[in-house]
């Protein structure tokens, strides 16, 4: 993803429409047109095979469960590591809320937002504990915010961000985890990269371009620490929508790959950043 030229990417998951990936001047970042308007995309998550919204009885299903409990595991490490987690924590996007319910099982302090959580069937939490509504938030405040692969769904990255200044405590963190598409797996898989996910996705960043937008929306970056069960997941995802007969080995194959080169190019599926409000 290295050109600045227009890139046609193909929305694998659902509708099969065409949208284009085009690089926001001055920014490694890029974005998916047409935008789809904020009551349309609703559609482009209705179906039993969303997983962080549904569940079914398949393998990939099974394999996104597991992955999903392991992955909590880091999680809280890595909140931990950047802050309390039994002080007041919102999980932005939080999908079927299985982060906020496990950190709660754990003593935690966690608030879940999704403002699609009336469709989830697989929820974890009561739906009147969930904030659906962003102004629900404004007057609330927050010592950290997490976004778990979220950012990159919201319809304004920089109205998201002010949003989440505005209920952060003073020097409070921000933890963002997105998938990188400069990664060696999404330059493996070219269109067929999962971690594309259009048009659900309107953001792509690269590590260079996240850290550039939170510092211009009042973000200091403190570190970041790869996914690697990313890897794994979305090179499976990928083998599945390029019709791969051998989906699981060969995606596990380009995952385990994508995760060795990564060590030394630091091109990593995933990462998961922690960041400081400024102010």
């Amino acid at each position: 993803m290295k050109t600045k030229t227009t890139t046609k990417i193909k929305d694998h998951f659902l509708t099969k429409e065409t949208f284009s990936l085009v690089k926001i001047k001055g920014l490694d970042v890029f974005q998916t047109l047409p935008k789809v308007d904020k009551k349309s995309i609703k559609k482009y998550y209705k179906s039993k095979d969303y997983l962080s919204h549904n569940s079914n009885k398949s393998l990939f299903s099974s394999l996104y469960t597991f992955v999903k409990r392991l992955n909590f595991y880091f999680k809280y490490r890595v909140l931990k590591k950047a802050s309390s987690y039994k002080n007041p924590l919102l999980d932005f996007g939080s999908g079927n809320a299985y982060f906020v319910s496990s950190l709660n099982d754990k003593g935690g302090n966690a608030y879940a937002y999704d403002p699609f959580y009336e469709q989830v069937s697989n929820k974890t939490i009561e739906q009147q504990k969930v904030f659906i509504s962003e102004a629900a938030l404004k007057t609330l405040k927050f010592t950290t915010v997490t976004m778990w692969h979220s950012l990159e769904h919201v319809f304004s990255y920089k109205d998201t961000l002010s949003l989440a200044s505005d209920i952060l405590d003073s020097k409070g963190s921000l933890i963002v985890a997105c998938p990188n598409y400069q990664s060696y797996d999404a330059n493996y898989y070219k269109e067929y990269w999962a971690g594309f996910d259009v048009p659900r996705h309107y953001w792509h960043f690269s590590p260079k371009g996240l850290i550039e937008i939170m510092a211009q929306n009042g973000f200091d970056y403190v570190n970041k620490s790869p996914m690697y069960f990313d890897a794994l997941y979305v090179s499976m995802l990928s083998e599945q929508y390029k019709k791969s007969k051998l989906w699981f080995f060969k995606g596990l194959a380009v995952g385990l790959v994508s995760n060795f080169v990564s060590l030394f190019k630091k091109n990593a599926s995933s990462y998961v950043y922690v960041f400081k409000k400024r102010f």
